[in-house]
Parts: C-alpha cells; structure tokens; sequence
C-alpha cells in the first residue's frame, strides 16, 4: 500500500506543479501595451511587416500588397556601435497617420542610400533600401520627408533628441557678486 500510494501521491504533486507554473506562465504572458501596433497582422492596422538584411541591402516587406502609401526613412547613428534606421509607415487605412518603428542594423548602409520598389512582387510591398544601384527590374521609390521623431509614439525618449538643449542664463562665478562679475580686469581677494 505504501509504495502505490506514493506513486500516486507524486504523480498528483507533479501535476500541481505544472498546472501551477503553466497558468503563471500564461497570465506573466500577457501583453503590457495591448495598444501598440506590433505590426504582425494582428494589431490595429492589420498590417504584417518584414524588415529584412541581406547582402548590404535592407529588404522592407508589407502585406498585403498595396497596403504601403508612404514611407519614411532616416538613420539614427548616434551610437556608432549599434546604428538603427527609423522607419515611418504610412498605410492605405490610415494615410495620415505615420507609424514610427526602429529596426537595428547590422548592415553597413550609410546615408545617401537609394530605394527602390520591386514591382513584379504580388504578395506584398517589396521596398529595397540599398548604397548600390540595382540593376534588377526595379524601379525607384519615392520617400516621405525623413521622420520627425526618432522613436515610436509613446516611447519616453520620443523627442529627447530632437529638441535644442536650451541656452543657460549667464550667471557670475561663484563667491562673487553680481556686480562684480563683470568688472573688466578687477581681481579681488576670495575672503572666507
């Protein structure tokens, strides 16, 4: 009797256990900005989107095709190590409206870079974004003015860099007066 009640008793234990950290994991899963537009074909756009490297050229795919009314483009390269391009989609539900996304690259594409559309693609927008001409039968893309903004809306950084730092008033050095701090030429003695 022991050692079948054992078994049992370890079997349900291990069940617990599972079922325990099965719905933890599932409920920690949830999403903390049901919001944000993944662009994965299941947020508020609809749109699906693959941005994709090869061979030095950056490969931007929206689904379905026809969807892309604009884009936008700049490179955000302030961290030399880890460049990102800020990329602005503007879609045919909403083309007003902009959508910022980064995407890090691990590419080489300089500013000055060429776009091009690859027309002969029917499942998606094909855009290519290349240092190179393409000889291929693809044909040049026009962007939107380069993003405003460097991060998507919401982000806590959004703007940080874009604004000028503002100008300090001019002040006297310490310990000293106003008045005297802007006599020409006069030193006087630090006292204590």
């Amino acid at each position: 009797m022991r050692g079948p009640a054992m078994k049992l008793r370890a079997i349900h234990f291990a069940a617990a256990l599972m079922f325990f950290f099965t719905s933890n994991a599932v409920s920690n899963t949830s999403d903390p900005d049901p919001t944000y537009d993944r662009l994965d074909g299941t947020g508020e756009s609809g749109k699906r989107v693959n941005v994709i490297e090869w061979e030095g050229n950056l490969e931007i795919h929206v689904y379905p095709q026809g969807s892309l009314r604009g884009l936008a483009l700049k490179i955000d390269d302030r961290n030399k190590q880890k460049p990102v391009m800020v990329i602005g989609y503007r879609f045919d539900n909403d083309p007003s409206k902009q959508l910022i996304r980064r995407a890090i690259l691990s590419i080489d594409i300089k500013k000055g870079f060429k776009v091009f559309r690859d027309p002969r693609e029917l499942e998606f927008d094909k855009i290519i974004i290349s240092n190179n001409t393409l000889a291929s039968q693809v044909v040049a893309f026009n962007l939107d003015p380069e993003p405003a903004q460097l991060y998507p809306d919401g982000h806590p950084a959004n703007g940080v860099f874009a604004r000028e730092t503002p100008k300090m008033p001019s002040r006297a050095p310490a310990g000293k007066k106003p008045e005297e701090a802007h006599e020409e030429g006069a030193i006087k003695p630090f006292a204590w």
